[in-house]
């Protein structure tokens, strides 16, 4: 039994994490920034293990009492995401995911704590070689456009965690997730705001041609992954990509929904620049090599997407009040 400290814990990513660690029989101390505890650990808080404490990760005195509580490993998923969010507040994204990981990563380094740091697939850019190795460059674009904020911010915390690694010799691994999708997701995303849409009876939303592609990967994936990182000493000072390697285009991944939710509605099209604002690039491609992570963790995503569709859709009708939650 470890105790797992885990960060942006009320988040989509970091609750399912809460849930496989305790369902494992770890203890999981919890933080985020609500003064309630978040709706997505409602069933974690009565088990066996489970403690929350409001902590904004910015802050060094919180993060320190919440290090009180002597976790042999941290898990660092609190950020600000989604293109809404970071386009509209470039500044908040920057400082929250730099300022934040500095600090749960020095902390972690006063302590000796294994370190597993949550980054983005974002850090790629727009890098049209694709599929991307784990050292591909990072191609970005206009730094005047607040699109690219994210992935600067990501790219960034990636440094610091390297060097508290190499300089320091801190236990790190780094995951870079694609297009993660499931229950609890915020209806922000394609997959989530498609499914909010359909099972409201609206059209699903295509940005464009509908032409742009990923590579979609299912929560319970990356899950199998997060914890390979915290157990393998295979993963430590290593970066990996996490995602099924399946490229879809947009219009095919919200076809599949329409599929899954047995809806007969027609796609409408909308102008990106329109609904995001000028500050928004588009990202033509993106595709993983995850052949690393196969290589050295023995991870491969079992979930293409109409598998992972299934559960995803009956939980969102099983689930009202998310269906009422706007959208964004």
């Amino acid at each position: 039994m470890t105790k797992v400290l885990v960060t942006g814990a009320g988040g989509f990513i970091g609750s399912h994490l809460v849930d496989a660690l305790l369902a494992r029989g770890d203890e999981v101390i919890a933080l985020d920034v609500g003064r309630k505890l978040p709706v997505n650990l409602t069933e974690a808080a009565g088990r066996p293990g489970f403690v929350y404490r409001r902590c904004d990760v910015t802050q060094p005195l919180a993060v320190r009492r919440a290090f009180g509580d002597r976790p042999g490993a941290v898990v660092h998923a609190a950020a600000t995401v989604g293109v809404a969010s970071y386009v509209a507040s470039p500044m908040e994204t920057v400082e929250s995911s730099v300022i934040g990981t500095r600090t749960v990563l020095r902390t972690a380094m006063e302590r000796s704590v294994r370190f597993v740091y949550l980054s983005s697939s974002e850090v790629f850019g727009r890098n049209p070689a694709v599929p991307w190795l784990e050292t591909a460059d990072r191609v970005l674009g206009d730094p005047s456009l607040d699109r690219w904020s994210y992935s600067s911010s990501k790219g960034l915390c990636e440094h610091l965690v390297n060097a508290a690694h190499t300089e320091h010799g801190l236990p790190t691994s780094i995951a870079r997730p694609f297009n993660i999708y499931g229950a609890r997701q915020r209806p922000a995303f394609v997959i989530p705001l498609t499914v909010h849409r359909v099972l409201n009876g609206n059209a699903p939303v295509v940005y464009g041609d509908g032409a742009q592609t990923r590579c979609f990967t299912y929560i319970a994936d990356l899950i199998a992954a997060l914890l390979l990182c915290l157990e393998r000493d295979s993963a430590v000072g290593e970066t990996f990509n996490f995602g099924f390697p399946k490229e879809r285009t947009i219009l095919e991944a919200v076809r599949a929904v329409l599929a899954a939710s047995g809806s007969d509605l027609i796609p409408t099209h909308a102008d990106a620049k329109a609904t995001f604002g000028a500050g928004f690039d588009e990202i033509p491609r993106r595709v993983p090599d995850v052949r690393k992570a196969e290589r050295v963790l023995g991870w491969v995503a079992r979930s293409d997407l109409p598998d992972g569709l299934r559960p995803t859709v009956e939980w969102a009708r099983a689930h009202p009040e998310w269906l009422r939650l706007p959208l964004g």
